[in-house]
């Protein structure tokens, strides 16, 4: 394994570097890991799509940057305001 913690690549990225980080944490190539979730989208639907999702959502960038959840609230607001 070339890396102990999983987390987002900003450098190996196509769309929010979930598969570029684990293909560092797995030490194997990111296009395998890409093709691997393409399969698990087509044919293990939903759960394939929904685990990128969810590692978007809750692994954060390898330098110590945001995950997606926290850059969701970031762009979005923590939620509507009440007055």
């Amino acid at each position: 394994m070339a890396s102990t913690s999983l987390v987002r690549s900003r450098s190996d990225k196509v769309i929010a570097g979930v598969c570029g980080g684990l293909s560092r944490t797995l030490g194997i190539d990111a296009t395998i890991v890409r093709i691997l979730f393409l399969l698990a989208a087509i044919f293990i639907q939903p759960l394939g799509w929904m685990a990128y999702v969810a590692l978007w959502l809750f692994l954060p960038y390898e330098d110590g940057g945001e995950t997606g959840f926290n850059q969701l609230k970031r762009q979005f607001g923590s939620g509507p305001s009440r007055s």
